[in-house]
């Protein structure tokens, strides 16, 4: 096969002007011993979960690999955002779940200790810093303990009322995006292959995933990693993106047809708390699909000023908005479902998240099948 039809498109535009070019990418082998040999130290890692390996290469060495057969196609890096715009009381269910027992991961920026995390209980279970490898859990950005805190923190703090979705649950933090909230693709990858070597070790049933990065098709590496730990039999949930209000705009890995992808609602509740459902609407911000010829997101979360853990101080809080507040908040959900059914698989916690969610705009490309309401239908469990 031609070199120009294994090479994703816009890198072929980069490749094919100047032989000399260095070029970053992700290429797809069929053999990583011939892919050793071949590219040697220009490997920057494999990834076995996607069955990649990172390139750091010259234009014309890439062409050269691409007529070997082992090599099946070649696409670039993108770059990947924290995804959060410069509550929890309307998805909260009432029976006595807590996530206890249930491990959920973040992909993030990190995670600060806050008291909310710490106190009665250290459920930070594990702290993977893939930026600058500290062993103390921190965040230089304050996304990762925000989303943490949605989805994990058990509000103690605040006398519980900002008390997380899942408050007992066990967190797994993995730093992979930086302080200004960036990362690669291949920090991404890394740290989805951490989760699937250590997932059985951790009991790791849930993966948050806050960030997004533009889409690169079938063939876009970080959907495949995410991919790869669903069908693991890991509930992967990923935020549709902050791109709206255009249609098409889901990111990455949230394009998946797999995988549970959550935009943001706006709740426009009153300063005391409460809420009237008939003013629910979609976010402006929320990303519209459809994604991969088809509906997304899935469902949709509460994403505009919520409340949630600080990373400056132990003990304070911070607003936020975006579709990285509203994934926390599903993925607690998630947990929950676990705690009642450990056997669940992804497709099942996904299929009856679908099932429980009320539409607000009736627009499947907007909302997916809706909210998720467990107050008022319990068949989620």
């Amino acid at each position: 096969m031609r070199a120009s039809r294994k090479i994703e498109s816009k890198l072929f535009q980069v490749v094919s002007l100047n032989l000399k070019n260095n070029v970053e990418c992700i290429a797809y082998v069929s053999d990583f011993n011939k892919a050793r040999n071949f590219f040697g130290d220009e490997i920057v890692m494999e990834l076995p979960i996607i069955g990649a390996v990172a390139l750091k290469t010259n234009s014309s060495k890439l062409i050269d690999g691409c007529n070997k057969s082992w090599i099946k196609s070649v696409t670039r890096q993108t770059n990947v955002l924290a995804l959060m715009n410069t509550a929890r009381k309307i998805l909260t269910s009432e029976n006595g779940l807590s996530g206890e027992g249930v491990t959920v991961a973040y992909i993030d920026t990190g995670i600060a200790p806050h008291l909310d995390f710490m106190l009665k209980k250290d459920r930070i279970i594990s702290f993977i810093d893939l930026v600058s490898n500290k062993k103390r859990p921190y965040d230089d950005n304050g996304h990762g303990t925000f989303v943490a805190g949605v989805g994990s923190g058990n509000g103690i703090m605040s006398g519980g009322k900002f008390s997380g979705i899942a408050p007992k649950s066990n967190i797994i933090s993995i730093k992979a995006l930086n302080g200004d909230g960036e990362a690669n693709a291949v920090n991404i990858l890394e740290a989805m292959q951490w989760i699937y070597d250590n997932a059985k070790k951790f009991n790791i049933k849930v993966v948050c995933m806050s960030f997004g990065s533009e889409p690169l098709g079938i063939n876009d590496p970080i959907m495949k990693g995410a991919e790869a730990l669903w069908n693991k039999g890991i509930t992967m949930v990923a935020a549709a993106g902050n791109s709206g209000p255009e249609f098409e705009t889901i990111k990455s890995p949230g394009i998946s047809p797999r995988i549970i992808t959550v935009g943001g609602f706006n709740d426009n509740r009153a300063e005391n708390g409460e809420f009237n459902i008939k003013e629910f609407s979609i976010a402006p911000f929320s990303s519209r699909g459809p994604a991969l010829r088809r509906y997304k997101p899935d469902v949709v979360a509460p994403s505009v000023n919520i409340t949630s853990c600080s990373n400056l101080s132990s003990s304070d809080y911070t607003k936020m908005s975006g579709t990285s507040v509203a994934t926390p908040m599903v993925a607690g959900l998630a947990a929950l479902m676990l705690e009642k059914e450990p056997r669940l698989s992804p497709d099942q916690v996904k299929l009856k998240l679908m099932s429980v969610a009320t539409p607000i705009s009736f627009n499947r490309n907007l909302e997916g099948a809706g909210f998720p309401y467990l107050k008022w239908n319990r068949k989620a469990f």
